[in-house]
């Protein structure tokens, strides 16, 4: 059981005063022994603090119910997806008569701000809850499918950046295949998801997203912010406009994270001297930002944006909705471009990848691993990477490793046995059947070229923003990126009158923060600085 081994931070006493404030917010309800308290799959199920008695919590991801934990009197139920509003992954049942203080769903926010000790407790055991559930061999959503296959790592990615446990089960394994005789499907249909007692061939991320009941239908109401794009700067905008009671709404294409959300080890941020996965931070950010009342859906993306004749924004998403907002906030980011070469987009999620976290890592275990790229973002994969392959070779363009990269982690890499970083080196082909297994190199002083047999690359080179959805209104610059503040003072686009606000954009209301803002250094630190002090500019436009 999870709780065999004392843990008090995942699962604390609640305090008598606790107690009496869970009271006046929620309701006595009794159970007799086997009574359900909340089902696996229920959407918007209630917190429980027991009173009396005790409460059962099942694991049933393997077929029979096995007992996971056991929540005793001054204990209390629940874990992150009570804050996500996503179903319960397991079930509650009463052991013995039991006694308990049940808040529902739509009172779980106001009790975490009205009892702020509280607070912190809740959010700090739902967490820890997770991770030890995660560990205990709970498998989740099921997905059958080769790890080689674009379509599944597409698939898994989305998992990894929304926190949702899954479990793969290769079909070039046994096991694998056992499930697909199982399922009653063939090769043909994968990826096969199993969720809960559903099994859906070759999802689209919407189908995933209702499967899971992620993504939910918008309230219809006007929203005075809304954020577009979840990575670190639309997360610190979220955070700092929904604790600042603005009626915030964020959407992602994919889910928490952006960029950072792909790296595998950020150690130069403030606060965290023994660094922090980027999934993590996004992690903690979009718990953060829900519990202050930010609403939050995926994967959305924008069609569509306009102007209303009061000065409102109406936006239409790729879903069909509708959203109105008094003020557009755009943080979607930038993304690595792909190598001029035919083949790198044929053997995406297939051996070219864009992003290193455990999810990439098993396809390189024991073989060599190819870095592209000089920047921090290349440098934290070939460290993590250097845990899993044989050997990890890093290629550079240039001859100065230190030019964009942190000194800290180049005096790493260069300490690293079996990191080889290969100067002024690019890749010149890309080689294999079904998926990645040798890539091609060229020096491009010398033009001497050689081969190398790995049945993954990860590239991190240029940026490409994501501004593609943006009206002729808001002006860019010339790569693309979107232009604000003093840079576009005179500019043609921008209403004659008008100053905007530092990161105001040349249409009135709208604004931009993070990666996908012209002129920005590119670090996390920043993007988190960018999407607080666009909130400042949101204030300043509504008042």
């Amino acid at each position: 059981m999870l709780n065999e081994l004392p843990d008090t931070a995942a699962f604390p006493l609640l305090t008598e005063d606790e107690l009496a404030c869970l009271e006046e917010i929620g309701t006595v309800r009794r159970f007799a022994d086997g009574d359900l308290l909340f089902d696996l799959g229920e959407m918007d199920y209630s917190f429980f603090a027991i009173k009396s008695g005790a409460v059962r919590i099942l694991d049933h991801s393997h077929g029979e119910p096995r007992e996971v934990a056991l929540h005793e009197a001054k204990s209390f139920s629940g874990d992150v997806d009570l804050l996500t509003g996503r179903p319960a992954v397991i079930s509650a049942v009463a052991k013995g008569d039991c006694e308990t203080i049940e808040v529902t769903a739509c009172r779980i926010r106001r009790m975490l701000g009205e009892i702020p000790t509280l607070s912190d407790k809740l959010l700090d055991a739902f967490q820890l809850r997770r991770q030890r559930l995660e560990a205990s061999g709970f498998l989740g959503i099921r997905l059958a499918g080769s790890s080689h296959s674009k379509e599944t790592m597409h698939l898994r990615e989305f998992f990894y950046k929304n926190k949702v446990p899954h479990t793969l089960f290769d079909t070039e394994t046994e096991e694998g295949r056992n499930l697909l005789r199982e399922w009653d499907v063939t090769e043909e249909d994968t990826p096969v998801l199993g969720c809960g007692k559903r099994m859906v061939r070759k999802p689209s991320l919407a189908d995933v997203a209702e499967c899971l009941g992620i993504c939910r239908e918008i309230p219809d109401q006007t929203y005075d912010v809304l954020i577009v794009g979840a990575g670190p700067a639309g997360l610190a905008a979220a955070v700092y406009g929904a604790s600042e009671g603005l009626q915030t709404l964020v959407v992602d294409r994919m889910g928490p994270g952006g960029q950072a959300g792909q790296s595998s080890r950020i150690e130069n941020y403030m606060g965290f001297p023994a660094g922090l996965t980027g999934a993590d931070l996004a992690n903690r950010g979009y718990l953060q930002s829900l519990k202050f009342g930010a609403q939050f859906t995926a994967p959305v993306s924008v069609a569509s944006m306009s102007k209303a004749e009061n000065g409102d924004y109406e936006v239409d998403f790729c879903t069909g909705q509708k959203v109105r907002t008094r003020t557009v906030l755009i943080a979607t980011g930038a993304s690595y471009r792909r190598l001029p070469l035919d083949a790198c987009e044929r053997f995406e999620g297939m051996g070219v990848y864009y992003s290193a976290t455990s999810v990439e890592a098993r396809i390189c275990r024991e073989a060599t691993a190819v870095v592209v790229g000089g920047g921090n973002s290349a440098g934290q994969a070939a460290m993590f990477l250097s845990q899993h392959a044989s050997d990890v070779r890093v290629l550079l363009r240039g001859g100065d490793l230190r030019k964009g990269m942190s000194s800290y982690l180049a005096d790493r890499i260069g300490k690293q046995l079996n990191i080889e970083v290969m100067y002024h080196t690019e890749i010149s082909e890309m080689v294999g059947d079904k998926h990645l297994e040798q890539v091609g190199i060229r020096n491009n002083q010398t033009d001497e070229r050689s081969t190398l047999d790995c049945p993954s690359a990860f590239i991190f080179v240029g940026a490409k923003p994501h501004t593609e959805w943006l009206p002729d209104s808001v002006a860019l610059d010339e790569r693309g990126f979107v232009m604000t503040g003093p840079m576009i003072h005179h500019h043609e686009k921008l209403p004659e009158g008008r100053t905007p606000c530092e990161l105001e954009t040349t249409s009135p209301g709208v604004f931009a923060c993070g990666d996908v803002r012209s002129g920005t250094t590119k670090r996390c630190a920043f993007a988190v600085g960018d999407g607080a002090l666009a909130i400042t500019c949101v204030h300043q436009y509504l008042q």
